[in-house]
């Protein structure tokens, strides 16, 4: 059914959005509700087309500038990124893959419906030279850019020097409409105010979301006979029968004597997973009040309980490797992660893999066959599933603080991300779940369950206190780590409160 719903949609925004798009009035091409689960088109009726409530008008040639993070540039494993909303300058519409053919369809109708020009920049480098770019173009006044698409982990260091705009703000911006993401809205406001956003306008927050990987034919002959799938949908996937699946499979494949990343293995992961697994466990860093004020919640007792649970797991050498414990500095690798975890489950060496979605195109090719699944909950009567977004490895949507009106430039973000949710979101989850010569609908129902469950914690966003890299060490003493780090911690996050209230 899902491969059909997507050929279904790819047609009619195909067929339908160049008509809405070409000299309509502005009252033909606004949705009547603004009701995040409305799918009204503008003729009013229900057929899973969107049209942005936002004016149609002559822009006159404007030029709005976007300014890219070089996701996975140099990388091996991270391929097939080429931008959000622009590509890059050797984009070829003949050999491009379906997203970047959407992604340019989508920037094209909305320059043809307001007369504007979509261009802008792909920014290397690690993060203070990016930010640097921003900070140095807003104090000057150039104003450059009117768009940035940056992980959240880089672009929250510009928040509180005013670099960024308040999205709340601007008025032409509707974040109730449903492609934006309802779930990164409430959870990623601050004191009321919202700096970064994430919606069908870009993908690369798709891309740094963290499933679970399987691979199918391992299973098999495992003689594992648990259907998976069925576990995740009932609700019934959690990290007790996730880490039983594991036991028992690693094994010296290589016949060396050593079990080493030559080998074959219940599980294969790295340290930021700890988090990973604990924030499916709806633990968070911080909770946020009725004023929707961020306070720390990782000083508790069920988050220890989670913790001691997965602990225990990946200290189990015998079942789970883990590329970056130190294991492997001394090989000569140039990047651990590919050379041990994602080489050992691109070989089929791996029955189970946690990642972002990132790797998922470069695992197409491979001989066995994998399916995605959820982070498993801790157990069964947890309310939902939980799925994080990378710090670091993701995209945002912000706004330089270098205009003094937006309105323009809302009206042309609100129609890119309606048109993406028509025909880029389609695209994403036919290039996500396309292997070789069939689709994995199965897997494209867990990436459903997968994106409703999204939570986004503003203590990994903001990092405070370097919080994150104590729940990246592998031992049992994560409680005396936490007592050391709060006061540090706490001192960060009321400085970063103080500095957002005084903001204009």
């Amino acid at each position: 059914m899902l491969k059909k719903w997507i050929c279904l949609l790819l047609c009619i925004s195909t067929l339908a959005l160049p008509l809405l798009a070409c000299g309509a009035d502005p009252a033909e091409t606004s949705s009547a509700s603004g009701d995040s689960n409305a799918d009204q088109t503008a003729s009013g009726d229900e057929s899973d087309v969107y049209v942005a409530d936002v004016p149609v008008i002559d822009m006159e040639g404007r030029v709005f500038r976007v300014l890219c993070r070089d996701y996975g540039y140099g990388s091996t494993s991270i391929t097939g990124f080429n931008g959000e909303v622009i590509q890059r300058p050797d984009y070829d519409e003949a050999t491009a893959g379906v997203v970047d053919q959407a992604k340019a369809e989508v920037r094209r109708r909305v320059e043809e419906r307001y007369n504007c020009l979509i261009e802008g920049d792909f920014g290397q480098g690690d993060v203070t030279q990016f930010n640097d770019i921003i900070r140095n173009d807003v104090l000057s006044g150039s104003g450059m850019y009117d768009m940035v698409f940056d992980t959240y982990g880089y672009s929250s260091q510009l928040v509180t020097g005013n670099i960024y705009v308040d999205l709340n703000t601007i008025e032409s911006l509707n974040f109730d409409q449903p492609w934006w993401d309802q779930n990164a809205k409430e959870d990623l406001s601050i004191g009321g105010k919202l700096y970064f956003m994430v919606g069908d306008i870009n993908t690369f927050d798709n891309d740094g979301t963290w499933v679970i990987l399987f691979n199918k034919n391992l299973k098999n002959d495992l003689g594992i006979d648990e259907d998976l799938y069925a576990l995740a949908r009932d609700g019934e996937w959690t990290f007790d029968k996730f880490a039983e699946l594991c036991k028992g499979v690693t094994y010296d494949s290589n016949r060396d004597g050593v079990l080493d990343e030559f080998d074959t293995w219940g599980f294969v992961t790295e340290k930021y997973n700890v988090l990973i697994h604990t924030l499916a466990a709806g633990e968070n860093i911080v909770r946020k009040d009725a004023d929707d004020i961020p306070y720390f919640t990782f000083q508790t007792e069920t988050t220890y309980n989670a913790l001691t649970k997965i602990m225990d797991f990946y200290m189990d050498t015998n079942t789970v490797m883990i590329a970056d414990n130190g294991r492997f500095d001394n090989k000569g690798y140039t990047n651990i992660w590919e050379e041990t975890i994602v080489k050992a489950f691109r070989e089929g060496r791996a029955l189970f893999y946690c990642c972002g979605l990132m790797n998922v195109p470069g695992f197409r090719a491979m001989e066995d066959e994998f399916g995605i699944l959820p982070v498993p909950k801790t157990n069964a009567d947890q309310d939902s599933y939980y799925h994080s977004v990378s710090r670091t490895n993701m995209s945002a949507l912000s706004i330089p603080n270098s205009k003094t009106d937006y309105t323009e430039l809302g009206y042309i973000i609100e129609s890119l991300a309606a048109e993406s949710k028509n025909t880029v979101t389609p695209a994403y989850y036919e290039k996500s779940l396309k292997y070789q010569s069939f689709t994995d609908d199965e897997s494209g129902e867990m990436l459903d369950i997968v994106f409703a469950s999204r939570s986004f914690d503003l203590g990994t966003v903001f990092d405070w206190g370097g919080i994150v890299g104590h729940y990246m060490k592998i031992d049992t003493d994560f409680v005396s780590r936490f007592e050391s780090v709060y006061p540090v911690a706490q001192a960060a996050l009321e400085d970063t409160l103080e500095a957002i209230e005084n903001l204009n």
